[in-house]
């Protein structure tokens, strides 16, 4: 292009720019939401996304043509990509609510409902109940690829069943991993600026710009994915993070040392997550990704950022810190850009002390000199709630992640959870007076996720599963079994569906997919039978009912979902005269495991576990 043609390109991107960013704006708006999360049994978060940042409020009560209770003001903010919560407070337990999101004092978007959790004051009685036990249902899945060439495609039939057998009969969903697939993750900056009109980036976007394209994902899937915005408007939820909202295959984020595209991209697809799905969640630390601008100097170990007090930082409840890729394609799901065309600085870097205000001193020295990389200190994403007698567990298996090695699976020291998390959920559950506990991993327990690899030069290192940290695993269940308490292990990643019993206490009830396409035990999960016994590493484990693929199906042919819901039985009804309530404890409660196929709604298998008998 020629110079004088340059400059007149140049000049009119920056009218256009200018026009844009300045232009009059529309009148704010809801785009996206609402979704409910945060369930108890006296309040309720309804999330929300505005077209600028604003604010909303949620009028809301028990009849749908009378809302005539207010929330307090959600702030919608632009380095939050305008998103916000609003907590309604005071509501009545077991009882169910109508809702509206409003925007300058006008109803947006679609209404909802939703039922608030029982309590025990609801049920107790002095004789036959005294602890005041009540029954629930949740529903549970993962992996709800909306691409059409990785699974159902648009159209989800799961959730179609859900939204109309299953809505208005389960408390709360948990979605244990990969509601997101990666999808837009090279949207310019520039795009999303202009179409926020915004004159300058927030800082979030000025550090993490790659940000947006996960943003975009999000709200890709929220819209295009009808019957699923239906569920969360309806069903309150909890979610894990699993690779694909962060990025597939994101392995060792917590092996210092270690140089990888995707690893590095951990807290930029943790942050668009808090964003849009994990503000739904209790967490046990509430500290927020730190991210900053830093300079790094050649063979010094000192990073120095004079924007940031590093010791107001609370690092001891923090992960390590990250100097991000820096490519446009930093988030995206291709292996071509799986090559070392990064910041020369970027690895995952262990924090030794912090040296004064601005300066941190890191495990190695830096590669070149960079007065201006971007980095990030990880959040800790993981946190318990209770209901009844059971006691859930969401941990994260992702963020203090070692990197594991197939050759190595018994490799002494090596954690999936990392020590910090392994010790609160261990102590948790040892001080914990819960009859059952359901530990929430986004990937399976007993079952191997291999088959091919990615950059990792060595496509047979490829494991996702807890089969490449045998140690920690091992060590897991006989801490387990000491309680003399049910555990089970709910999860997913893997796209079929399992009831596995372990030992006589613990069992791992894989849950999906809700929508992706199916795997082949055969080839991705080490050719473990349809049922029976089976044995991958130390431990002999019996399948006792799974989904199950053929190796000779095409493909797109291997669109099987499924979707577990599971009922708590804690007490009977037994009133002196019909039609009263009068809750009678069970000597021994049970759980019971529903898995429901995905495209006919139809019940597939259950399993029922009870309390031991004394």
């Amino acid at each position: 292009m020629k110079p004088v043609r340059s400059q007149i390109v140049v000049s009119l991107i920056c009218l256009l720019v200018s026009s844009t960013a300045f232009a009059d704006r529309d009148p704010i708006r809801l785009t996206h939401g609402p979704m409910l999360g945060q369930p108890t049994a006296h309040s309720m978060a309804v999330w929300g996304r505005t077209s600028d940042a604003d604010e909303f409020i949620v009028r809301y009560g028990t009849d749908s043509e009378k809302l005539n209770q207010t929330s307090d003001a959600a702030t919608t903010k632009i380095d939050h990509d305008n998103t916000g919560v609003a907590v309604l407070k005071d509501l009545k337990s077991d009882t169910k609510y109508f809702y509206q999101i409003w925007v300058n004092e006008r109803p947006h978007g679609l209404p909802g409902s939703f039922r608030t959790l029982p309590s025990a004051a609801d049920t107790r009685n002095a004789e036959h109940n005294p602890e005041g036990l009540f029954n629930f249902r949740f529903q549970i899945g993962s992996c709800a690829n909306q691409n059409p060439l990785h699974g159902g495609g648009h159209q989800a039939t799961t959730y179609e069943h859900l939204n109309r057998d299953w809505a208005d009969r389960v408390h709360f969903h948990i979605m244990n991993g990969d509601w997101l697939y990666e999808e837009l993750r090279e949207y310019p900056p520039e795009a999303w600026r202009l179409v926020q009109g915004l004159s300058q980036f927030p800082m979030t976007v000025q550090v993490m710009p790659t940000i947006v394209g996960v943003w975009e994902n999000y709200k890709l899937y929220l819209s295009r994915g009808v019957e699923l915005a239906k569920w969360h408007r309806h069903v309150p939820s909890f979610f894990t993070f699993d690779d694909h909202e962060l990025v597939n295959d994101i392995w060792g984020s917590s092996e210092a040392g270690k140089r990888h595209r995707r690893t590095v991209f951990r807290d930029i697809g943790t942050r668009a997550w808090m964003d849009y799905l994990g503000w739904a969640n209790p967490m046990a630390h509430n500290h927020p990704i730190h991210y900053g601008k830093g300079q790094m100097k050649a063979g010094s170990d000192l990073l120095v950022d004079t924007s940031t007090d590093f010791t107001r930082l609370p690092l001891q409840e923090m992960l390590n810190l990250h100097v991000h890729w820096g490519t446009p394609e930093a988030g995206a799901n291709d292996m071509r850009y799986d090559n070392d065309d990064g910041n020369k600085n970027s690895y995952v870097y262990d924090i030794v002390e912090v040296v004064d205000a601005h300066t941190l001193k890191l495990h190695m020295p830096a590669k070149v000199d960079d007065a201006d990389l971007s980095y990030s200190i990880g959040r800790r994403s993981y946190g318990s709630f209770k209901v009844s007698n059971c006691e859930f567990f969401l941990v994260d298996t992702r963020g203090d992640r070692d990197m594991h090695d197939v050759r190595r699976r018994d490799k002494a020291g090596v954690s999936m959870l990392g020590k910090p998390q392994r010790e609160w959920l261990l102590k948790s559950m040892k001080e914990s007076d819960a009859d059952f506990f359901f530990v929430i991993s986004s990937v399976p327990f007993m079952i191997p996720h291999s088959g091919a690899g990615g950059f990792e030069s060595d496509a047979a290192n490829k494991e996702e599963a807890w089969t490449g940290f045998f140690a920690e695993r091992e060590m897991l269940i006989n801490e387990w079994d000491k309680l003399g308490k049910k555990v089970f292990v709910m999860t997913g990643d893997l796209h079929n569906s399992f009831a596995v019993k372990v030992t006589d206490d613990v069992w791992e009830f894989c849950c999906g997919p809700h929508n992706s396409v199916n795997h082949v035990p055969k080839l991705d999960e080490s050719d473990r039978p349809a049922t029976g016994k089976f044995k991958f590493g130390p431990r002999e484990c019996d399948i006792r009912w799974s989904s199950y693929i053929i190796p000779d199906l095409p493909r797109l042919e291997r669109l099987y979902p499924h979707f577990c819901v599971v009922q708590i039985n804690n007490v009977f009804n037994m009133p002196k005269k019909l039609g009263d309530k009068r809750w009678v404890a069970y000597p021994h409660p049970q759980v019971i495991f529903q898995y429901f196929d995905g495209r006919t709604g139809e019940l597939a298998y259950a399993e029922t576990i009870a309390v031991d008998h004394e």
